[in-house]
């Protein structure tokens, strides 16, 4: 049963692995320029990170995780094919197109296939994200009480396989030259994944939806505008539900209090029957949690315009300089791994030391400065890809390869490691980071679409990164000066743009830590001051 519904997993990476050439695709066989083709995989990406926050609330309203994993599979299979066959050699026939992988042997067919494949693959992409570890939790909590030798040796066995599939994805794909496999393969993994995942339903054990935390917060707002002109009680335990609240009471956005306000010309009973019109002070209070926090939040979208460098400027950078390393000729592939593995172990790294430092402080402090930690990264990766690629200019221009933006530079591509495991760490910091800080506020459902959101600002800051290219690129012709962003890499100033990175990455940092000082103070504050009405109202009793 769990080796059914690992193989969609198993699929997912070998996807990961071949869509991450994709710039390279865009760049080689349709000829477009970097900057272009970057902005079309920054769509993509932005919308994989914005999409699965409204898949999880379908899934949690209306369809279930079984559902949603089945049609994000069938998504899936759909984007794949498409984008197999918007490859040219596979519909020449019919649309009358060469076959060759040149600009002028793609037609209109092929556009739309592409762009359909982009959309389609985005949700099967946030689908899987959404429901893959979800449905998963759910058959183990089922199989818990019936556990056996052979349920444990097939979790090994599927733990055995997603390293072997990983290792083929980094040293099989990039051999495959033709674009057509180079997708058609995953195309039919997936597609197969997906028919043995189905082969299953009958054992699998079955959760429906189970309502939606979303749906509180809704829930406030309405109950709270539907009472905009009531007046706020005059003692604060008036409110429904206020002797079992488990979450500090706070004094910002006093208006949604009276969302839990009990109105004198109802009965309790009711009002509570109408869940719109009455809601608890702990529904109250992690609403107003939840609004407070998105500034903050706001703040890490410019982790998701850092991110998008990984999947775009690296591996330009990448394609033409020196692979080989003696006789052996290193895959890009490669490069994808040791980000993934950064990504994978050094939050790892970070809370182990951070445990022995902090001691018993280490669940509420260390995630607050690994968020700080992983800006401090980001600054790093900037300086380290800026300096990298102001070398890689002097190379070109010292072997006179500026007009020759597809000949190979004589720089081993090894030059570029560095910011790729810098990169992962950045994403891996932020994301268990941020996954521990929400988890001090919030339940774990609630706590799940915090993280969501994070996904969503995100797949904001990778969309964002087209406009600073935009920006930045109108800016830098100012008095006659050439724009960073030229049609080749050769000819541009990536390394300006790096560096003007850098500088927003600093800013970045400064605001979030005047941003938490200030709720630091606000907190305090609003603890004395409750603390001074509680003394009183004792002092009144006595």
């Amino acid at each position: 049963m769990f080796t059914r519904i690992q193989t969609l997993a198993w699929a997912d990476i070998l996807i990961a692995y071949a869509m991450w050439m994709l710039m390279i695709y865009l760049t080689d066989v349709w000829k477009l320029a970097f900057t272009y083709s970057a902005g079309i995989i920054n769509v993509y990406m932005g919308l994989t990170g914005i999409m699965p926050l409204f898949m999880q609330f379908i899934a949690d309203t209306v369809m279930g995780n079984y559902w949603m994993l089945l049609f994000s599979s069938l998504a899936y299979c759909a984007g794949m094919g498409f984008l197999t066959m918007s490859t040219p050699p596979v519909l020449s026939k019919l649309t009358g197109t060469c076959g060759s992988y040149e600009p002028e042997c793609i037609g209109d067919t092929q556009h739309i296939l592409f762009y359909a494949a982009l959309a389609l693959i985005a949700v099967g992409t946030a689908g899987h994200v959404t429901s893959l570890a979800s449905f998963l939790g759910e058959q183990l909590m089922d199989a818990i009480e019936n556990i056996s030798t052979r349920s444990i040796i097939s979790a090994y066995i599927g733990n055995i396989v997603t390293f072997f599939v990983s290792v083929v994805a980094v040293l099989g794909l990039p051999y495959i030259k033709p674009w057509s496999l180079h997708f058609g393969i995953p195309t039919i993994c997936i597609l197969v994944a997906t028919i043995i995942f189905l082969s299953g339903s009958r054992t699998y054990a079955y959760v429906g939806p189970q309502g939606s935390h979303l749906t509180m917060v809704l829930r406030v707002l309405v109950a709270a505008a539907s009472k905009l002109f009531r007046r706020h009680p005059a003692d604060r335990y008036q409110l429904h539900g206020m002797s079992d609240c488990p979450l500090p009471r706070t004094r910002f956005l006093r208006c949604l209090d009276k969302a839990a306000l009990v109105l004198p010309d109802q009965s309790l009973e009711q009002q509570q029957n109408n869940r719109w019109r009455l809601c608890t002070v702990t529904e109250v209070e992690a609403t107003k949690l939840i609004i407070d926090l998105i500034p903050m939040a706001i703040s890490f979208i410019f982790l998701g315009l850092l991110s998008s460098l990984g999947y775009t400027y690296f591996i330009e950078q990448a394609k033409n300089m020196n692979h080989k390393v003696g006789s052996l000729t290193i895959p890009l592939t490669i490069f994808f791994w040791f980000y993934i593995q950064a990504k994978m172990y050094f939050p790892a790294l970070y809370f182990g030391v951070s445990g022995l430092f902090c001691g018993f402080n280490t669940r509420t402090v260390a995630p607050v400065i690994g968020i700080m930690v992983s800006m401090v990264l980001g600054a790093l990766c900037c300086v380290t890809a800026a300096k990298v690629e102001s070398h890689r200019l002097h190379v070109v221009k010292s072997h006179g390869l500026l007009d020759k933006p597809d000949e190979r530079i004589p720089l081993s591509v090894f030059w570029l490691l560095p910011q790729f495991i810098l990169l992962g760490a950045v994403e891996g910091m932020f994301e268990i980071s941020a996954a521990a800080f929400f988890d001090l506020y919030f339940t774990p459902a609630l706590n799940r679409y915090m993280l969501l959101f994070g996904c969503v600002v995100h797949g904001l800051g990778c969309i964002g990164s087209i406009l600073s290219v935009y920006a930045v690129g109108k800016v830098s012709e100012r008095g006659g000066m050439p724009s960073w962003f030229q049609d080749t890499l050769n000819k541009s100033r990536l390394d300006n743009y790096y560096w003007f990175l850098c500088c927003l990455c600093a800013i970045n940092l400064v605001m979030y830590v005047v941003m938490r000082f200030w709720y630091a103070w606000r907190s305090t504050d609003a603890q004395d001051q409750d603390d001074s009405e509680d003394s009183s109202c004792c002092c009144c009793c006595c």
